[in-house]
């Protein structure tokens, strides 16, 4: 490299010593230059290790460009000292010196200017997502321009609004979704039916609501289990989604009730029942035992029994149960009308509040039939039904008042003075030497009850009555619960020495196994197999049937409502 010499040969003497102080002035300057260039290196290596915040982004970006042209300044000084060396330019060298130093300072700071605006936009765009996402939309993304720090946060945020996206509709169908058979749950189906009613009204249409209820579900949950119960469930719900058209709507409301939303009006409603029906005759294999799927349907019409959700859902409701106590296996249509309704929920709400006091003021009594032995012609029992004599309406029939006790828990308090009331009789026709038993019937919910044995017992020895001249009738669904209430009852029942009889036989799904199991001394035919006896051939083979398993049995058997003469008798057996 060529020397610059000074030719006055006095500077000549100056110029060693200055050069040799201002190179000692400048290298402090050249070494804090690469502190300052190691120091960031280490910055560097701090912050891949975390993700950078919004607030420092860019003042650490900007402190970058100004620490790079400042190296650049202690650099281009060096040099510049080591080129102006003569005394005699040291004044001119200091200008050069000075004038790049401010040249950085403004390149450095047009830089920081320039890349605060890109940066600025960027981290607004990052601001926007996360606001929309805290609101609910999901539809906006970012775009990472580059593989940078903000780049990185920029796509976290992308990641973070998909997620929220993910997360609340699986919450959103969670809410309004039935997680056992997958089917809309209330929640969704009365946000459908609202709609639906709103629809109607505008349009002036009718559509349909179908309430319904598997009957022996109990049966399966108490017997096979409750996981038994659950595929019960999912296949009801596979048959109905199956089975309706796409316009309807199929919703588990709880437990074993469904809801099925149809459009049209009540002849429409009733043909997709009836396909409904078809669909569960065929029988579920649970656990290796064959179940049968039954359904009681009750349905009601948008706007002719119901102008709203409630009404229309409490209309169904009612038809329900009385399909479910027909045991006919056909739907139930609503028999009230919006203006009738008021009316029949005074009326209901004065019902359950006049049987208490009936109760009290004894207006329920026992009417007594006879049962006759064919066999001999002799009267061997009689049962007791209850009626209400109401001083205003007259005689209530049990049909009226029974569901009603059933549904407000008063039956066991009717069931009660029942057990009383034929006690006291059986004890007088024992006192009066006749050979007369009587029978008395009881509700399923009262043999659920764990003390019923025992009230029964306390009456038996209060009034000292044979326990063998009482007979209590049970329904076959009743007698049938095989929960551990409901047997623990026949069982004590039976070894107090008190005769059980299996009311309504036929009617149900019990099986000779389970007959088996349980203490009954009589079986009661249905009067629906009995009145048809005589003109139809299949009435008749499932009366001698019962006749010949309660033979092979050992048990009694009545047939139930026959009142008429004459009677003729079974081949080989008799009643």
């Amino acid at each position: 490299m060529t020397s610059l010499v000074n030719s006055d040969p006095a500077a000549a003497d100056v110029a060693p010593d200055m050069i040799s102080q201002t190179q000692q002035a400048v290298q402090p300057l050249v070494e804090g230059g690469a502190v300052l260039a190691a120091t960031n290196q280490e910055m560097n290596a701090e912050v891949a290790g975390f993700e950078p915040s919004l607030l420092g982004i860019r003042g650490m970006l900007a402190f970058r460009v100004g620490l790079l042209m400042l190296a650049a300044d202690l650099v281009l000084g060096g040099l510049a000292f080591s080129v102006f060396g003569m005394a005699a330019e040291m004044r001119a060298a200091r200008e050069v010196l000075l004038g790049l130093i401010l040249f950085s300072v403004v390149v450095a700071a047009l830089a920081a200017w320039a890349m605060s605006g890109g940066l600025k936009k960027r981290i607004e765009a990052v601001a926007w997502l996360l606001e929309r996402t805290q609101e609910g939309e999901y539809t906006i993304r970012t775009k990472p321009s580059r593989s940078d720090e903000l780049g990185l946060l920029e796509r976290r945020a992308n990641l973070l609004s998909s997620s929220a996206e993910v997360r609340e509709k699986r919450i959103t169908e969670s809410a309004m979704t039935d997680s056992l058979t997958g089917l809309p749950n209330r929640a969704l189906l009365t946000n459908r039916l609202d709609h639906l009613i709103g629809a109607a009204k505008r349009d002036r249409t009718e559509f349909a609501l179908a309430l319904i209820d598997l009957d022996r579900f109990k049966w399966v949950n108490d017997t096979l289990g409750h996981d038994a119960g659950d595929i019960l469930l999912r296949e009801v719900a596979r048959r109905l989604k199956a089975t309706v058209r796409t316009s309807d709507t199929v919703a588990r409301l709880g437990g074993d009730e469904f809801v099925l939303l149809l459009q049209g009006g009540l002849a429409s409603a009733q043909a997709v029942v009836h396909h409904v029906l078809e669909a569960m005759k065929v029988p579920l294999k649970l656990q290796g035992q064959v179940v049968d799927i039954g359904l009681s349907v009750g349905i009601a019409v948008y706007p002719e029994h119901g102008k709203d959700a409630l009404s229309l859902m409490r209309l169904a409701d009612a038809a329900m149960y009385r399909a479910k106590r027909k045991q006919a296996g056909q739907p139930e249509a609503a028999s009230d009308t919006p203006a009738s309704q008021p009316a029949r929920n005074r009326e209901t709400l004065s019902m359950v509040g006049e049987m208490r006091r009936a109760l009290a003021n004894r207006e329920f009594l026992l009417e007594y039939q006879p049962k006759l032995d064919l066999n001999t012609g002799l009267i061997r029992s009689l049962e007791g039904l209850v009626r209400w004599k109401h001083p205003k309406r007259g005689m209530v029939s049990p049909g009226e008042f029974i569901p009603m006790a059933e549904q407000t828990g008063f039956m066991r308090e009717l069931t009660r003075w029942v057990v009383v009331e034929g006690a006291v009789f059986a004890s007088k026709l024992a006192t009066e030497g006749l050979e007369v038993s009587v029978s008395i019937n009881v509700s399923a919910i009262d043999i659920e009850h764990p003390a019923f044995a025992e009230t029964v017992s306390a009456i038996v020895r209060e009034h000292k009555l044979e326990p063998g001249r009482l007979c209590l009738e049970i329904t076959e669904s009743g007698v049938l619960s095989e929960t551990e209430n409901a047997l623990n009852n026949l069982r004590n029942l039976a070894k107090l020495g008190v005769k059980l009889s299996v009311d309504d036989f036929g009617t149900g799904y019990s099986s000779l196994s389970q007959l088996q199991k349980l203490p009954v001394d009589e079986l009661k035919v249905d009067r629906s197999f009995v009145h048809g006896m005589m003109t139809n051939r299949g009435n008749a083979t499932i009366v001698n049937s019962t006749i010949e398993l309660g033979r092979q049995l050992g048990l009694n058997v009545v047939a139930e409502g026959w009142r008429r003469r004459p009677v003729t008798r079974p081949r080989g057996h008799g009643l």
